[in-house]
């Protein structure tokens, strides 16, 4: 798997661990009746989606600029006729 594909495939089993160990932390608090503040648990949560979204996005951005004449995978394809590779995804 590619290094940026890879990276966003880590990202998501860190999304899941944190989201979940949030919401339990968050039910374990409720259950003992713990009554102070938690904005070190919506940051525990938060700040992941953020990156995240960041990687996504630059992700996006990257894939935008490989897929366009001039880019990198247009002028492979180009190259090579336009024909179809093994592991291109059929449409």
């Amino acid at each position: 798997m590619e290094f940026s594909k890879r990276l966003i495939a880590d990202i998501r089993a860190l999304l899941w661990v944190v989201t979940v160990g949030g919401l339990v932390l968050a039910a374990y608090c409720v259950r003992v009746g713990y009554m102070g503040a938690l904005p070190w648990l919506t940051a525990m949560v938060g700040l992941p989606w953020t990156a995240h979204g960041t990687v996504c996005a630059f992700y996006l951005n990257m894939a935008k600029s490989d897929h366009k004449e001039g880019g990198i995978t247009f002028e492979t394809a180009r190259a090579a006729g336009f024909q179809a590779s093994g592991n291109s995804p059929s449409i």
